[in-house]
């Protein structure tokens, strides 16, 4: 997080990211500055979770216009790498390596068989009939944020 804060260059961000924790309130504004920012540019935003975003841009943007959109909103909000640690902090609070819970979470869900194991998810073999389910799983595989 040391990293993130040398390099933000908004004071919001800068707060945020000081003592190395972020609290709800500062989870809360940097959503409300990147979804504020993506509207102000026509970008509709229907959810923003710990699992994604569901933006639609206007047909009047291309999909690397939007795109472009997306990321300054992002960078100016802090959305990353507020968010990022935001979630980290709660699906992870020990810090371990999440890679066998995310397969754990897998084969709870049913997404892959029994023989699925850490060499596999490694190798980049995710399962690929349930993309929501294969998010979720991925970013708090614990279910310590609801999902």
């Amino acid at each position: 997080m040391h990293q993130e804060y040398e390099k933000a260059t908004s004071a919001d961000i800068k707060e945020a990211l000081r003592d190395g924790k972020i609290s709800d309130q500062e989870y809360s504004e940097m959503k409300q500055r990147y979804t504020s920012c993506l509207e102000a540019a026509g970008i509709t935003v229907t959810k923003y979770d710990f699992d994604g975003a569901g933006l639609h841009p206007p047909s009047s943007l291309t999909s690397d216009q939007a795109h472009n959109v997306e990321t300054k909103c992002s960078d100016q909000s802090g959305e990353y790498p507020i968010a990022y640690f935001y979630v980290q902090m709660r699906a992870n609070p020990s810090h371990k390596d999440m890679a066998q819970a995310v397969v754990d979470c897998f084969k709870r869900k049913g997404l892959v068989g029994p023989n699925y194991g850490l060499k596999d998810y490694r190798a980049g073999d995710l399962p690929s009939s349930d993309h929501e389910t294969v998010n979720s799983c991925s970013a708090d595989p614990d279910g310590r944020l609801g999902g």
